[in-house]
């Protein structure tokens, strides 16, 4: 009997201390390991923070964790080491370190896109690209009256919508009039084409992209867990992307041999992004190059620019008019400005900005308020190095948080309002962006952005001077779930209706 009792003591000390025996090695092991990277909360082994993490409100989880860890912090998501960068001088300064420009290693990624395009590029071939991509949107872009008179032409077509709500008394949703209306835009500068709403290709492209940002994003799932990436083919959303991205390849070559049959003479004038990639592509090929301006690289530079400018602009204008109809006040200041500044026999121009200091400020508090991109787009660490006293390992994914630069209370009065007046100072004059970090910084800054602000600011303004926005009845006292949102590639509304009523 002794002896049995005996055998049970030591099998029940065996089965209890073996645990705790194992979790302290794992615990020493992660010390010894953590010990000279930036400070953070230890995880489990395996799946590292993910428990505690809620993917549509990253942004609040890394922001909740700097509060306690300090501006620069370490975690791990699976078995991948991250580091979350919370302040904006350290985000500009690690931002424009060349060795952080790295992107995450997505082999899914790369086997669909073969390494083309500008957003997964590394080294001199993503400097070469980009350098092009924004030589081309100067020419095409911000820089040229014609790209107003293009947001003038989609402008018509929104106020047609929000004409026909009025008469049908209906509320809406407006992502959807923005999205067609930014595509527009984007496919004359890239391609010169004028879509019709009607035309099945248009209509085919829009809902490709929709379907594309609504995919679930199951292809990083092996950025934390690396032997997943077997399984990651084998899932139903890897079809449905790969599919997706497959289509809209085939519909860009069709845009670009349109172009190349059109560009017969190098010596023609390029009309679009498009043209010139063509005339790079003719270049290379004469001296032997056909690899660097190959088809797929065009058409991948292409897709990337709407795909990184369609709801980037859709979203912020969807945003924008949410909290108008939140902030009654705020509208009425916006309303008596352009009366006052620009009136309405006219639309506005870009030439009216400087004199409507407090639209431009609104726009401006938005960008920081809602943090579109939270998360920023992870970089990755090409190498070893020490930055702000820490260690941080080659292949280290990198979080600029967005979100907590742009709601730290050490450099904005009211954090979490909504507050025009951090743009402005005591006179009412806009005093510029200042800290506020809308599109990214650095290195791998948004190549778009001028066109961006330009879209945003002429779309809302020439909105505005017309009707009045509110939110529709059954959403009142719903702000607080339609303000949370959720984050996918950009943090999305709640769920809501507008109500669009004219002036």
């Amino acid at each position: 009997m002794t002896h049995l009792l005996s055998s049970i003591d030591n099998k029940t000390a065996l089965s209890i201390g073996l645990p705790v025996a194992l979790l302290g090695c794992y615990g020493a092991y992660q010390w010894y390991r953590s010990r000279d990277l930036p400070p953070g909360p230890i995880g489990l082994p395996i799946v590292g923070r993910l428990p505690w993490l809620d993917p549509n409100q990253l942004h609040l989880c890394v922001e909740q964790m700097s509060k306690k860890y300090g501006d620069v912090i370490s975690f791990r998501m699976g078995s991948q080491l991250m580091v979350a960068v919370c302040n904006y001088d350290l985000l500009k300064k690690m931002l424009n370190d060349d060795t952080f420009t790295g992107k995450p290693n997505a082999p899914f990624l790369k086997r669909v896109t073969e390494g083309c395009g500008i957003f997964l590029s590394e080294g001199e071939m993503w400097t070469q690209q980009r350098r092009l991509a924004l030589k081309s949107l100067r020419d095409f872009g911000f820089a040229r009256t014609r790209s107003a008179e293009m947001v003038d032409v989609q402008l018509d077509i929104i106020f047609q919508l929000l004409e026909k709500s009025i008469e049908e008394k209906q509320s809406l949703r407006v992502l959807e009039a923005f999205t067609e209306a930014t595509n527009g835009v984007i496919a004359q500068l890239t391609l010169n084409r004028r879509f019709r709403r009607d035309e099945k290709e248009f209509e085919f492209f829009n809902t490709a992209l929709k379907t594309f940002f609504d995919t679930p994003v199951v292809v990083n799932l092996p950025l934390f867990f690396p032997w997943m990436n077997i399984f990651v083919k084998l899932m139903p959303a890897t079809n449905i992307f790969t599919n997706l991205m497959l289509k809209l390849h085939v519909f860009i070559r069709e845009q670009i041999r349109i172009r190349e049959s059109i560009l017969i003479d190098d010596s023609m004038e390029p009309e679009c992004l498009c043209d010139v990639y063509i005339q790079e592509k003719r270049k290379a090929e004469k001296i032997g190059d056909f690899e660097t301006f190959r088809e797929l690289q065009i058409v991948r530079v292409v897709l990337e620019f709407f795909l990184a400018g369609t709801d980037t602009t859709a979203r912020s204008l969807e945003w924008l008019f949410i909290l108008m109809s939140m902030h009654p006040a705020i509208q009425k200041k916006v309303h008596s400005e352009l009366d006052k500044e620009v009136g309405s026999d006219r639309r506005t121009q870009t030439s009216d900005k400087p004199s409507l200091n407090f639209n431009t400020a609104v726009i401006e508090e938005a960008y920081r308020f809602l943090s579109l991109a939270a998360v920023g787009a992870f970089h990755r660490a090409q190498s070893e190095a020490v930055f702000h006293g820490y260690r941080i390992p080659k292949d280290t994914i990198i979080i600029p948080c967005v979100y907590a630069s742009n709601h730290d209370p050490r450099v904005w009065a009211k954090p979490d309002e909504f507050y025009p007046e951090h743009f402005l100072d005591q006179k009412g004059v806009f005093t510029g962006p200042g800290k506020n970090v809308p599109f990214l910084i650095g290195r791998r800054a948004c190549a778009g952005e001028g066109l961006a602000r330009m879209e945003v600011f002429l779309m809302f303004t020439a909105i505005m001077q017309r009707y009045r926005v509110s939110l529709a009845p059954e959403f009142v006292g719903r702000e607080a779930e339609i303000l949370k949102g959720s984050l996918g590639i950009l943090r999305k509304p709640g769920e809501h209706k507008l109500v669009f009523e004219r002036r």
